[in-house]
Formats: structure tokens, sequence, C-alpha cells
């Protein structure tokens, strides 16, 4: 049900075409944080849409509402509790793992569950994976779980992720991770020409960060690049990877372009596979 249809009744007409459709839950059966975010002229109204979501998700225990967009290095945004519990740290569960994470203090997306499920499957078993811009660690631990490889390594600049990394290592009984605390520009090095596979999950840097990943890759090793584009403009994004391989004196090709999420009118969020031949 959309948070529209939630609504219903409960706000004005006008009110109600001021109300996005979507909103997030991160969380479990048990325990569960729904975010929302709404528009200015209706903000007076928060808690009444706070209480339709705990009515309707019996498991939701806090609302958050967005107020700011992400900013800074460490990818957040403030929040405001608008109903239930201020506490709101939650386990998330998701492809058959396990997350501790509270969204106030770190960057956790619950939208890319189908995202990185793709990425298990193009893991092969005892590769090398490097995944820069780590977080709280979704991508390495789902693909540590699932995919047998001899490694799975995760570098973060944010010490608060990098707790919850640990401790979601733990909380998913592994032991072939490896977590490093750091700018990727830095702690990339020890791993150059060491690994299979790159995984670059920010598309606002991942471009800066290219000749870095790609220095990771072994021969015949892929990056997984993903960016914010419009459809037409992918073959741009694409000469421009092409082209800082060129000056490395590297080869690639292209293996696929997947569509992962909508980002505004006409942009999504792509990622990029391709291969050093």
């Amino acid at each position: 049900m959309t948070l529209k249809e939630l609504l219903k009744g409960k706000l004005t007409k006008k009110e109600l075409a001021l109300v996005p459709s979507s909103f997030d839950i991160i969380g479990n059966k048990d325990k569960a944080i729904a975010i929302v975010e709404l528009d200015d002229k209706i903000k007076k109204k928060a808690k009444t849409v706070a209480n339709a979501l705990m009515k309707k998700h019996k498991n939701v225990k806090s609302v958050l509402l967005k107020a700011s967009p992400r900013s800074g290095v460490f990818r957040t945004r403030e929040y405001k509790v608008i109903g239930g519990d201020k506490k709101t740290e939650v386990v998330h569960a998701e492809n058959g793992c396990r997350f501790l994470v509270d969204p106030v203090s770190v960057y956790f997306s619950q939208r890319e569950s189908t995202e990185r499920q793709r990425i298990t499957e193009l893991v092969k078993k005892d590769e090398v994976v490097m995944v820069f811009f780590a977080g709280v660690g979704p991508f390495a631990i789902e693909i540590a779980k699932k995919c047998s490889p001899k490694s799975v390594i995760g570098i973060e600049i944010n010490p608060v992720a990098v707790d919850y990394f640990f401790k979601n290592i733990k909380l998913n009984k592994l032991e072939n991770v490896e977590v490093l605390l750091g700018d990727v520009a830095e702690k990339a090095k020890e791993f150059y020409n060491k690994c299979d596979h790159v995984l670059m999950p920010l598309p606002e840097k991942a471009m800066d960060y290219l000749n870095d990943a790609i220095k990771c890759l072994k021969k015949g090793g892929v990056c997984h690049f993903y960016c914010f584009s419009q459809e037409d403009k992918l073959k741009n994004v694409k000469t421009r990877i092409n082209h800082i391989a060129t000056s490395m004196g590297k080869k690639i090709k292209f293996l696929h372009v997947q569509k992962v999420l909508p980002y505004g009118p006409k942009i999504w969020k792509y990622r990029i596979d391709f291969r050093i031949i």
C-alpha cells in the first residue's frame, strides 16, 4: 500500500496531492523504522503520517522524517523522529543476511537489495573482491556469505559505519571479510593487481577513484562502476571510462549496463561492468 493510500481520509485532497507515494522501511518483522519525505506545506501533519504508518505496519516502531539532503563525506542526512521510539538502531533482514544499522548515523539503502543480489550472481568461488565505499558492509557481507570468495575487502571512511561493519561480520558469522577504515585512495594501494572484482557503489565519486579500481584489478578482472546518468548520456560515461583506462595503458571490454534505480527526472543510477583484457 502506498503512502497516499494510507492517508486517504486523514488528509484533505489538497494535502494528499503533496504526499509522495513511496516510503522506506528498514528493519525486520519484529522491529523496523519507516522513513518518509514530506513537502514543507504538509509537515504540520507529520504526526498523522507517522500514526498511519505505525497502525498499518505493526513492526514499525519509529518513523523518521528526512530533514536534509545527503551531504558530506559520510553521505548522511539529518532526520527528525516524528513518531514512536527515539532509538533508531535496527537489524535489517535482506537476502538471507542481517545488518545492524542506524540510518541516522550511517548511509544505508534498503532499495538496493535487488542490486546486491544481482552482484552475488556475478562473483565466483575463490575470487578476491574489493568493495570501495563499503558502508556498514551490505555488498561485502552478501558476497562473502553467498559466493564462497577467497576474500572480500571493504574500505570505508566513516568510523561509525566501520564499527557497524565489524558487528555485521560477527552477526553473519563470517571470517573471510577484511575491513579497512580510511580513504580509498590510500587504503587501496596494498591491493593493486590482486582483485578479481572491484565494486564502486558511490555514483557521485566513482569516476574520481576509477584509477585506483583499475590498479586493483588483475588482468581479466571486472570493475562494477556505478554512476548517475540519463540513458542517452551513457555513451559519454563509457568514453570517459575508456579514456582513463587507456591513459593507464590498460585495455578494457564493456560487458553489461544495468539500470539500478531511478534518481531524478530521466536520470537513473546505472551499473557499468567492464573487464580488463
